[in-house]
């Protein structure tokens, strides 16, 4: 539906892995899996929300407006934020309420109350389309929100708080609630007390950003979010139950043998936590899947794990077709799989009939080994989603027990018990017991994470051949080593094939004669890539972000692993703003960085401390540059510093901006100010600077605080990049700029916000310049207008 040839490839592939591993019976015919494949691309169509053509004028100029809305469902998210989808909006401009089509996600923070699904609300808030950033390769924000029919975000825009409606009356999302607010009120303030509160409740409101900082870079960052490991340790609790009725009742388990019994006294518990847990699409999925497999061992069916996997997945598409590009399904079905797959070669190591400490460690060993099948198997899509991997599997050994055997069962029966006043007491020691333990597990992660056992590593994010490749590899060894056949000459040359082929495509790519400068969309910051050959990346700036958003982490780092290793000759700071510096500290730590330049200016603040700690552990020394520095990138390839002067007595961090020029073998390709304002821009004209180019980066993403005439007519680009951000709230770049900028220098103007991602490449020393944005045609300009150092352009000389 989305990406046509990948999905086409992964089809043909299934067919001729089909061929060669099942027999002539067994095969399915090729009209009826062809057929599956027409169908569920028509049905996803026909499911698909159709995002808005028109945005409102009142949206584009930035106007606050009296929002109403139904509330959808309320989500409490960590960092104390809460997310509330409404739903039949209408929105005020001052011109009379209009209806707005779609939902819209509001996000709130620090809330003091969460509402009820059905409930109507009045704010004053901003408005704006939902909108991803135009890098490839990248998660698709647009996409995961449009396939949920939400079109717009908001925020409020008042102090004033919301008007809330009444309060739907007795109902289950109410009862929810309540008991949420049950658990919150016999709970402690601190992050273990939050951790149990997100585990029973699905509200992760209380988790702070270090903690799940803590759990994401050791691995553990899916405990903390209600999945099918947590309807996996309900579930367990229901097989304890049925250990405990047989050992009570011996005589049930000739009536109802052990396996099905539990599966009777889980299903309630799965069915209530499910409820329980807001409900989350991963808990409602989970609770489908344990479901069909709950069938099938009733029914006494054998490969119940994966014909179960399979039912599930069929009547979830089914339902939400659109459900196959949730990360949260695509996780859930390559661990379950891969488990399936993998495990019964570890099984060796999980014998319960030994004693004591031996059966102790073979239960140890067990849990590891299912750890390391479903690490395996969601490996391409972890590499590719976050472009890290995290090996720190021996923590789940003390992490996981503890959570299902002790914080779960705890906290649930703590709760249940809270409801009476008769058990109250006894429901709050049982919490406060989940608590204690939880409290220690964050403390053994803490002193972990402290000694340095705990490392993540940035990692290549494969591209979708290499995705196949590994499937096809992994899915064949296992079945030939299981049936004790030989491998199929076809499938293993296959699978290498594609997991070969795109390294020879980006060799041959990184081998050509090619500097090419990209102006990444990171939002309302910059951050350049500069591309040359023989491989060598070199970064001017790493975007910006907030406390709980890295752009470094979500969007630069991402964008340059993509088919490649993640690693930089080397990165240029212009200047400390958060919006060009706070992606640094992620590509410190997680990229090899080969040198840092600076204009002797470093950012404060966290951005600067976390950078700090990330210089000390990497070992690179900050260099300063200055007016008359000149920087070799590759041979022939250099960047020549042209502001600020050593003596420049400018003392803001924009009028003291690094300006770059990157030339080639004497052609001025580009032009890199930064931030730099009407001082010093004035500062660097009058010291006789050459600033041509035949690319110019708008200074300051545009703003009239940069406007400078004679600058423009100087530099006299043929293309005029900003890195503006879509609907930004400053209005970048400013129309009297852009007016200005291309009437002096000739050239177009390409903003991320328009365009996305924009690439300028020149095809060797004296290749004409090829401007190509995401979003639009490529644009060629002749090599005979280049721009040579030293002679100012005129009209003559286009």
């Amino acid at each position: 539906m989305r990406f046509a040839v990948a999905a086409g490839a992964a089809v043909a592939l299934l067919l001729v892995v089909e061929r060669v591993l099942r027999g002539r019976e067994c095969r399915l015919p090729v009209l009826a899996v062809l057929l599956c494949a027409v169908f569920g691309f028509a049905y996803a169509t026909q499911r698909t929300p159709a995002f808005p053509a028109e945005v409102p004028g009142w949206m584009e100029a930035h106007e606050a407006v009296v929002l109403e809305g139904t509330v959808d469902r309320a989500e409490p998210r960590s960092g104390h934020r809460l997310r509330v989808i409404l739903d039949k909006v209408s929105c005020d401009a001052g011109q009379g309420s209009e209806p707005l089509p779609g939902r819209v996600a509001w996000f709130i923070r620090n809330p003091d109350y969460v509402p009820l699904p059905g409930q109507r609300v009045r704010t004053v808030s901003r408005v704006v389309p939902v909108h991803g950033f135009g890098d490839p390769g990248l998660w698709d924000y647009q996409w995961y929100w449009q396939r949920q029919g939400v079109f717009w975000r908001a925020w409020s825009a008042s102090r004033e708080k919301p008007v809330w409606g009444a309060r739907p009356g007795v109902s289950l999302a109410g009862l929810r609630g309540r008991l949420r607010e049950l658990v919150a009120g016999h709970l402690p303030p601190t992050q273990g007390g939050a951790m149990v509160l997100a585990l029973t409740t699905g509200d992760r409101s209380r988790l702070d950003m270090e903690t799940m900082d803590a759990t994401r870079g050791a691995g553990l960052a899916h405990t903390l979010a209600l999945s099918g490991l947590h309807v996996g340790f309900v579930a367990a609790m229901g097989w304890g139950l049925a250990y405990l009725a047989g050992w009570l009742w011996p005589g049930l388990l000739l009536r109802v043998p052990r396996p099905k019994l539990a599966v009777l006294m889980a299903a309630p518990l799965v069915l209530a936590y499910a409820w329980l847990g807001q409900p989350s699409a991963s808990l409602i999925r989970a609770s489908v899947m344990f479901g069909f497999w709950g069938v099938l061992l009733l029914q006494g069916r054998g490969r119940v794990l994966m014909d179960g996997l399979f039912f599930a997945l069929a009547a979830i598409v089914f339902v939400s077709p659109l459900s196959v590009f949730d990360l949260g399904l695509q996780m859930s079905m390559a661990a379950v799989a891969g488990i399936g797959l993998l495990y019964p070669f570890f099984r060796f190591l999980f014998d319960t009939r030994r004693r004591g400490m031996v059966r102790l460690l073979s239960r140890a060993a067990g849990v590891l080994a299912v750890s390391v099948c479903a690490t395996v198997a969601i490996m391409p899509l972890v590499s590719w989603y976050f472009g890290t991997f995290s090996p720190n599997l021996l923590l789940n050994l003390v992490w996981l027990p503890a959570l299902g055997l002790a914080v779960m069962p705890l906290g649930l029966l703590g709760m249940l018990l809270a409801v009476s006043g008769w058990t109250a007491p006894a429901g709050a020691l049982l919490l406060g017991w989940a608590v204690w333990i939880a409290d220690g597990l964050l403390g053994l992660l803490g002193m972990v994470q402290g000694s340095g056992l705990t490392p993540v590593f940035a990692v290549l994010r494969p591209l979708w051949p290499e995705t196949l490749g590994f499937a096809l590899l992994l899915v064949t060894a296992a079945v030939c080593i299981r049936s004790r056949r030989r491998v199929p000459a076809l499938l293993a040359g296959l699978g290498f094939v594609l997991l070969a082929a795109p390294h020879v495509w980006v060799m041959a790519e990184d081998s050509r004669d090619r500097v090419s400068l990209a102006m990444l969309d990171v939002g309302l910051g910059q951050s350049l890539a500069v591309s040359l050959p023989g491989g060598h990346r070199w970064l001017v700036d790493t975007g910006g972000g907030s406390i709980t958003y890295d752009l470094g982490e979500a969007v630069v780092g991402p964008s340059l692993a993509l088919g490649r290793p993640p690693r930089l000759d080397g990165i240029f700071l212009s200047h400390p703003d958060v919006d060009h510096s706070h992606g640094l500290p992620y590509l410190m730590e997680r990229f090899k960085v080969g040198a840092l330049y600076t204009n002797g200016m470093l950012p404060r603040g966290l951005t600067g401390e976390r950078l700090d700690r990330a210089l000390a552990l990497c070992g690179v020394e900050p260099a300063t540059l200055a007016a008359g520095d000149a920087v070799v990138l590759s041979p022939g390839v250099r960047v020549a510093v042209l502001h600020p002067d050593a003596g420049f007595a400018g003392g803001r961090a924009n009028e003291r901006s690094l300006v770059l020029r990157l030339e080639w073998d004497g052609r001025s390709l580009a032009l890199l100010p930064g931030d730099i304002e009407t001082g010093g821009i004035r500062s660097m004209l009058d010291a006789g600077a050459d600033v041509a180019a035949e690319v110019l980066v708008l200074p300051h993403h545009g703003s009239r605080r940069s406007f400078e005439p004679d600058f423009y007519a100087n530099v006299h680009p043929r293309a005029i990049l900003c890195s503006n951000g879509f609907m930004n709230r400053y209005g970048f770049p400013d129309p009297g700029v852009v007016e200005a900028a291309s009437a002096a220098a000739g050239g177009r103007v390409y903003t991320t916000g328009r365009d996305g991602r924009v690439v300028c490449a020149w095809d060797g020393p004296g290749g004409a310049l090829k401007v190509r944005p995401m979003a639009g045609t490529c644009q060629e300009f002749p090599s005979d207008i280049e721009v040579r150092i030293g002679a100012a352009p005129g009209p003559g000389t286009e």
